[in-house]
């Protein structure tokens, strides 16, 4: 039983150590995120309403974030 505990706390320990690492690696691949938004009414009211969020999630990512509109083809 011991043996098991050990190696639990050995396993969850090296988690623990790699997640710094693996959390600003993703930064490095991914310097820009867009959110893609399918507005269903007017455009320019859904980016007024949905660019302070992206402002937020720039700021609390470190990463660019920018809403992109799009269009769903009929």
């Amino acid at each position: 039983m011991t043996t098991r505990r050990a190696l639990f706390v050995l396993m969850a320990g090296l988690a623990l150590a790699a997640t710094p690492a693996a959390a600003q690696s993703w930064k490095e691949k991914y310097p820009e995120l867009v959110m893609a938004l399918v507005p269903s009414e007017n455009v320019t009211g859904v980016l007024a309403r949905v660019g302070p969020f992206a402002d937020y999630l720039t700021s609390e990512l470190g990463v660019k974030v920018t809403a992109s509109p799009t269009t769903i083809p009929r």
